[in-house]
Parts: C-alpha cells; structure tokens; sequence
C-alpha cells in the first residue's frame, strides 16, 4: 500500500497512512480495499481501533481530532 507521507498534518488526515502503519505491522487485521471507500473517519476509526485491540497501542486521537481541515491545523 503506497502512502507517501510529506507532512505532519494534511498527509494523516485521510487514513490512509494510519492504515499502512497497522497493516506493515500486521497485514491482516484491516480489509484495506473496504477501507479505500470508506470516508476518512472511518478509515481512521478502523485503524485506530485495530491498534488499540490488536496491537496493544493506546487510543490517543479519534477521527475527528485529525480529519481537520487545513486551514484550521495551524491552531493546534
């Protein structure tokens, strides 16, 4: 799955790099072509919940904390 990452902001907002972390960690937790459908939210709440139940990693944003638009990052 070929994400390419520039950034820390706009480059996570859609999932997709969120999805390729979990799936180069365990290909067969996420059904990644489902998930490239899906909205950004979703795709960030598979993957932030796979990792949590899976793989043992915390939950520390949800979808909304980082699908944000641009012209708003700079705020946080």
């Amino acid at each position: 799955m070929g994400v390419e990452v520039r950034d820390f902001g706009p480059s996570w907002r859609d999932g997709h790099a969120f999805v390729a972390l979990v799936t180069a960690v365990r290909n067969d937790l996420l059904d990644v072509p489902k998930l490239q459908r899906e909205s950004n939210r979703s795709r960030l709440d598979a993957a932030f919940d796979a990792a949590e139940r899976d793989l043992g990693i915390a939950r520390l944003l949800d979808p909304e904390d980082v699908d944000v638009d641009r012209s708003v990052c700079w705020l946080l």
